[in-house]
């Protein structure tokens, strides 16, 4: 693994895929043709995806916009690890060089003005329909932005809070959003809704995956997390005054909305093709007027393929350093921890543990359900057990499970109300099971079979042009 510094581009969307193109073309793929934003962009990027690839898309001809669309840019592992200047390495030592810069944010600039500035459209200007905004699956009610980090400032402690919530379009100056109760954007909207105040919140539309990482990386809601998207920057986020709404926004981002709630008012919102593979009930949601709408001449829109890769990999990576953080409290020898694809990214962990006393596998499982609500299932198993293959966790499962003594269970828990396993899916309910699952190797456990040196052995010395198959995660 090597970690390069990134500060030879800029540390904005543009600089970024300048540094693609330039270093990395193979990242990077060019559609020129027009396509609609209304299932063909979707239906491009799930036949990549079927086909094993994904790269960073640009639709330069996109129906009914003269704005180019980015997407699929947090899809792929590889890129993810660009993005912060990292070149080979594993998930855990990108988590780690993730974790390391979180440890050190780095307090954003506040400036004058920026790019994002060089156009601004309020009052009966405002058209949001001017973006090239996606409708994704079948049953979608209508059109959503999906990448936007949504920008809002505590009214108690004056801290800034940001995190990426969906928004259906529901005319030009009117959106929906989903502010899920484990949201701190819920807590923070509910403080203003009970004040019977406006609740400011700037939507930004496209910037460096950097940022990206740094804005969901698990905080509390105390941490500013431009703080810490600075800290993956490694250098200071320039910040500018929005013009109708009291916050500021990265001054080099390429479009922002700024907003405001109407208090008490709700618009029905949804079905909308969710993380988990399905879709999220129909439910009455806050609305935001949209005051402004400020952005580049020539900006890009960028999105967020909800359900596939692009939308799973980078919350499920960035959920595992906290996890883990949580799980040593309980149990100190923890060696790992990961999130898997076969849980989307979400709802499943497994952790890697050095022989402990009896009893902490269940302390280990209880605190990775404490650290991260959305974690339905957590397994325990032994350190040598490799927990980025399902199939030696299952392995574990099947062999060191004792159902009755191994296998707990706490019903009525805190979960996502997008979990179509919830008591009540369809009314939105945050309420599940959460299943914890002792897979470590007990006292009586029989010796296992081995091969003595085979492991040591490099099979292209036998077999010529042998080359061992690539992992994925």
């Amino acid at each position: 693994m090597t970690v390069l510094s990134n500060t030879r581009y800029a540390s904005d969307l543009h600089g970024f895929i300048e540094f693609l193109e330039t270093e990395h073309p193979e990242e990077i793929v060019r559609i020129a043709k027009e396509v609609d934003p209304k299932f063909e962009v979707s239906g491009i990027l799930h036949r990549l995806e079927k086909d094993g690839r994904y790269p960073l898309a640009i639709f330069e001809n996109v129906k009914g916009s003269g704005i180019p669309l980015v997407a699929n840019m947090h899809a792929g592992f590889e890129r993810l690890g660009l993005a912060i200047g990292m070149t080979g390495g594993s998930v855990r030592d990108f988590v780690a060089e993730c974790a390391a810069r979180q440890s050190e944010p780095i307090a954003p600039r506040i400036v004058d003005t920026g790019p994002v500035h060089e156009t601004v459209a309020t009052g009966a200007d405002v058209d949001v329909d001017e973006l090239p905004i996606c409708t994704y699956h079948e049953l979608d009610a209508g059109k959503y932005i999906t990448a936007g980090l949504s920008v809002m400032r505590d009214p108690d402690t004056g801290t800034a809070n940001v995190g990426i919530y969906r928004h259906m379009v529901h005319g030009k100056n009117l959106l929906g959003i989903q502010l899920s109760e484990t949201a701190d954007g819920n807590i923070i909207w509910k403080k203003y809704e009970r004040l019977g105040k406006p609740c400011p919140i700037a939507i930004v539309i496209g910037h460096h995956p950097a940022v990206f990482i740094g804005s969901l990386a698990f905080s509390s809601l105390d941490s500013d997390e431009f703080h810490i998207a600075g800290g993956m920057l490694q250098r200071p986020l320039q910040l500018v005054k929005c013009k109708t709404i009291p916050l500021e926004v990265p001054a080099d981002a390429e479009i922002v909305l700024e907003c405001e709630t109407r208090p008490g008012e709700r618009l029905p919102e949804a079905p909308f093709g969710e993380y988990p593979g399905t879709y999220g009930p129909q439910r009455d949601n806050p609305v935001l007027e949209i005051k402004a709408i400020t952005r580049r001449n020539a900006p890009l829109y960028q999105n967020a393929f909800v359900g596939h890769s692009d939308n799973l990999l980078l919350s499920g990576l960035m959920r595992t350093a906290f996890i883990e953080d949580a799980v040593r409290i309980a149990c100190p020898t923890v060696k790992e921890v990961a999130v898997p694809r076969s849980g989307r990214y979400r709802f499943v962990c497994y952790i890697a543990v050095e022989t402990m006393i009896e009893g902490e596998a269940k302390q280990a499982a209880m605190a990775a359900f404490v650290a991260d609500p959305f974690l339905k299932f957590a397994v325990v198993v032994d350190h040598d057990v490799d927990i980025g293959s399902d199939a030696d966790v299952m392995h574990a499962i099947a062999t060191r499970v004792r159902g009755d003594r191994d296998i707990f269970m706490v019903p009525y828990a805190k979960g996502s109300p997008l979990d179509p396993a919830s008591y009540d899916p369809g009314g939105g309910s945050h309420l599940v099971t959460k299943v914890g699952i002792d897979a470590t190797r007990k006292e009586d456990y029989p010796p296992e079979i081995s091969v003595p040196g085979a492991d040591a052995l490099d099979l292209a010395d036998y077999i010529p042009g042998y080359e061992p198959p690539k992992t994925s995660i």
